[in-house]
């Protein structure tokens, strides 16, 4: 538009079709209108099954730079985009898992802890009907099914930016930024599906199919597996970096984000707190960090020949002193969240017979304040403070993934040297050390609050591992 600003638009249309079956009968869906599995080839069922084509799939997006002066530039864009989903919820593993190809069975008891077949007996072999002339199989009770949208439902996330770029000097640049995204029609936290005949908490009703929602209709007690692209999810971030390059031999990346990630469906029983009580299971995401900063460094240690110091160096000193390089990445974030639990209720309790019935609800008191806050005590249980008894028969309102673990930090460092052995052949003699310093960081507290060892942490953080040290050559000719 002028030479200082720049605009970039762009409209993408995406068409992702219905998948389509390689045989008649070699797929099927259930349609939850009628109760029918409708199997892809066969009758008036089109091999492609009964999902429409959504032509509405639109994703804009736009873009601005200005340079506001020749060392601070500014930045902000925003865009839509799709995705084909994961785990079935648009392509495969799905209707090859319904009748006619496969019969699952989903054996629900109508009461907690009553049998549903004995194991001299075993349960009873699963059929294989056949479809009717239409292309339809009536579902059977106990043999579960996979459904999807009618109309095709491509995950989607609106994406947007805006960052302020300051070039400090030559060498040195800093950035800050806004960066966030809203998720629509995205999997159930990390779930593709959730199960729509989940049954709805009855007080009084010790029957548990009760609360099926197909149960009345069709009389089915087993699990039906919703792959309905039909989550929330957000995302809001605080984003700054710095980068020094090649500044008297040393580089630098680094960067600090601030981040809030929510979503639906965190926690336990997220089928239950989807289907009938949504911000019960609405929190922030598993494993993101509100807090998060990382250090890439290298220096290339200025002495020794082609270097700014000893270039003249004889080839002893230079082996002895030249050619020497470390370099290492530091990483920190602050904790994890975690959602608290109860594990025994006084005598005589009742409690949901489903659903997230083990979380206890809000107390007026810090569960942090009075902790030793180390592995032996990460917060402070017990019931009665930070952490209350539910009224019988309802579900605790603490909010889910709101206490947080143990901050991370690692340091990984590399020291290398290099020897010149001709005018064309080089030795390069490393060591690397993963977390260098060999420092413990804990892995997440245990999080039943009525536990004598609530807050007690025994373990190392996830995929996390004590100083790991390993040594190497090469030699490049």
């Amino acid at each position: 538009m002028t030479p200082k600003l720049t605009f970039t638009y762009g409209l993408r249309w995406e068409l992702a079709f219905p998948e389509q079956v390689n045989a008649a009968g070699n797929g099927g869906t259930l349609d939850t209108r009628t109760g029918n599995i409708a199997v892809f080839g066969i009758g008036n069922v089109s091999t492609t099954g009964i999902m429409s084509m959504n032509y509405h799939n639109f994703a804009p997006r736009l873009a601005l730079a200005y340079q506001l002066t020749p060392k601070t530039v500014l930045r902000a864009g925003s865009g839509w985009a799709y995705n084909l989903g994961t785990f079935g919820s648009v392509f495969g593993h799905n209707v090859t898992q319904n009748l006619p190809v496969v019969a699952i069975q989903s054996l629900n008891a109508p009461q907690n802890f009553s049998g549903v077949f004995s194991l001299a007996q075993g349960p009873n072999q699963p059929t294989f009907p056949q479809p009717n002339a239409q292309g339809y199989i009536p579902l059977p009770n106990g043999v579960s099914a996979k459904v999807r949208p009618l109309q095709m439902t491509l995950p989607r996330v609106g994406a947007y930016n805006a960052t302020v770029e300051q070039q400090l000097t030559q060498k040195i640049s800093v950035s800050a930024g806004y960066v966030g995204n809203q998720g629509r029609h995205v999997l159930l936290a990390s779930s593709p599906s959730y199960d729509m005949n989940y049954p709805q908490f009855i007080p009084g009703d010790p029957n548990v199919n009760d609360g099926r929602p197909f149960y009345a209709k069709y009389g089915w007690t087993q699990s039906i597996s919703h792959y309905c692209n039909c989550a929330n999810n957000s995302y809001n971030s605080l984003q700054v970096t710095a980068k020094v390059q090649g500044l008297a031999g040393y580089t630098l990346q680094g960067s600090y984000t601030y981040q809030v990630a929510k979503g639906d469906g965190y926690g336990d029983a997220n089928s239950y707190t989807f289907l009938y009580n949504r911000p019960l299971g609405y929190g922030n995401e598993d494993y993101i960090a509100h807090n998060q900063l990382t250090f890439a460094q290298n220096f290339d240690i200025p002495f020794g020949r082609g270097r700014k110091f000893g270039s003249n160096a004889n080839r002893i000193v230079d082996w002895a002193l030249g050619g020497w390089n470390i370099s290492g990445v530091t990483t920190y974030y602050s904790g994890l969240p975690f959602t608290p639990t109860i594990g025994s209720f006084p005598a005589g309790y009742a409690r949901p017979t489903v659903g997230p019935n083990d979380r206890p609800n809000l107390g007026s008191a810090d569960p942090y304040a009075n902790a030793q806050g180390n592995r032996n005590q990460w917060f402070v249980g017990g019931l009665g403070s930070a952490f209350l008894l539910p009224t019988q028969n309802t579900f605790g309102n603490y909010p889910v993934n709101s206490l947080y673990g143990p901050q991370f930090i690692n340091q990984d460092l590399a020291l290398a040297k290099k020897f010149t052995l001709t005018e064309h052949s080089r030795l390069t003699l490393r060591m690397d050390a993963a977390n260098a310093f060999n420092h413990t960081n804990l892995g997440m507290p245990n999080a039943n609050v009525t536990d004598q060892a609530a807050g007690r942490i025994t373990g190392l953080a996830s995929q996390y591992q004590m100083r790991r040290v390993q040594f190497s050559g090469r030699i490049d000719f």
